[in-house]
Parts: C-alpha cells; structure tokens; sequence
C-alpha cells in the first residue's frame, strides 16, 4: 500500500478535498508555489509535445480544471486533448476554462481504470495527480497501456526535497504556511492533506525505477526549487504482460 490510509478511505478522502477547493484551486497554486507553478507546467508539457506528432492525441490524467490542457494546447497546435478527472467540481472549472479550444473532451472517470481501448493516445500526461491516488502502480500501468508504441508519458508531481540543507525550510514552509496560503483560515485543513500527500509520496528515484518496471524507456529526468516538484518523462516500448482491460466511465456533456 503507497499511504498510511487504505486504498477506499483515501479515494473518498481526495475525492471530497478536490470536490471542496474546485473553484479556488488555481489560484491558490499560484500563492503555494510562489508564481512557479506555470513554468513548471509548461516545461512539463515541452517535455512531452517535443516527443509527439502533429495532430497528436494527447490524454491528461487528472486533469483538474484545465491548466495543463490550456498549456499543452499552446504549445503544440492542432492536438485533440481528452482530460479525465473524478471530481465533477474540477471538470466544471475546466469546462468553463476550456471553451474556446476545439478538439478538448472532459470525462469524468477513475486513473486507475481509464475508460479507453489500448493504444488510443500519442501522449499522456498527469500534473500534480498522482500522489493523490491509492495505487500509483496501477496509474502507471494504465497509461502505459493507453499510449501507443512510442509515445510518450510524462508525470509531474510535488516531493520532499533530498537535500539536507533545504529539508528543514520545505518542512516549515509546507507545514505552517503553504496551507494558510493555499486555503486561508477556511480552507486551511484541506490544504493540510496536500503537505501530507506530498510527505507520504515516494521519492522521484522510486517514481522513475517504478516507470521502468512498468515497461517506460529513456526516463529523462527535470527538477525545479531544490526537488520540490520534479517532473519525469518516458517512452513507451515494451507492454508485454500488461493486463489489458477497459472500463466504462461518464462523459461530461
């Protein structure tokens, strides 16, 4: 098990902190992340679209409300981008964000069973997600599966910087002020859970040997602020043993 909680009980709890902080989740990334968070994303989605044909189909894996899609629908033109998330708060958010880009469609749906047939992607991206889930292996295994032979996968997330210097001010900061920042005093407790995702995470070294067990090559590795976000990219080439199954989620209309 990846958390100190259950696999169910932190479904249900990530469920009701995003379904919670929907409406003010952007802006609150600005405060937390000190105005980085953008070009973070954006490195994010170089590293991923340099790697894609045109016209490439691109799928955002907990999408949120939309800012990676707006990004990655910036710097790579004439994408179709297909954005599946679990809270009907943030698709609501990235619908409205999202409706002056054509070829976007919103589903809302499970990391860990994602609705689509094998092979139906060039590219898949998750931004800040996948600390979130229950089974980050399973997360992993499913996008491999979705992104045809070739195509690329890039995974951006918060962790606990490595170096020793730097350790004690991420802790202070991320403990005491980034909830106040992100939340305020209404918020502040589910702000909280997301310095607790962040501290229960693995490490980006375990995120990249975990990548490479479930089949991604070539990981190519970026960090910003010390290792406070990282992002890892791979190629998909190998799904031999892979379980392959397809599971039915809802569209958002």
């Amino acid at each position: 098990m990846d958390d100190l909680m259950d696999n169910d009980n932190k479904e249900q709890y990530v469920y009701s902190v995003f379904q919670s902080i929907a409406s003010g989740y952007d802006s609150a990334n600005r405060r937390i992340s000190l105005m980085q968070d953008l070009h973070w994303k954006r490195s994010a989605a170089r590293m991923l679209c340099s790697a894609l044909p045109d016209e490439a189909r691109i799928l955002d894996i907990g999408c949120g409300t939309g800012d990676m899609m707006r990004i990655i629908s910036e710097e790579k033109k004439d994408v179709s981008l297909t954005g599946l998330d679990f809270s009907p708060n943030m698709l609501k958010v990235a619908k409205n964000r999202l409706r002056d880009i054509p070829s976007v469609r919103l589903i809302r749906g499970n990391a860990m069973e994602l609705p689509f047939d094998d092979d139906t992607f060039d590219g898949a991206v998750i931004s800040f997600a996948l600390r979130n889930t229950a089974d980050y292996d399973r997360v992993l295994s499913e996008a491999l599966r979705v992104i045809k032979n070739g195509g690329r996968f890039v995974c951006i997330d918060s962790f606990v910087p490595e170096n020793r210097l730097i350790k004690p001010f991420y802790g202070f900061y991320f403990s005491y002020l980034m909830p106040l920042l992100g939340g305020g005093l209404g918020r502040i407790g589910q702000y909280r859970w997301l310095n607790k995702s962040t501290s229960e995470f693995i490490c980006a070294k375990e995120l990249a040997v975990r990548m490479k067990k479930q089949g991604f090559t070539g990981i190519k590795i970026r960090s910003f602020l010390f290792g406070a976000c990282v992002a890892l990219a791979g190629t998909v080439s190998d799904r031999s043993g892979k379980d392959k199954d397809v599971r039915g989620n809802d569209k958002i209309p």
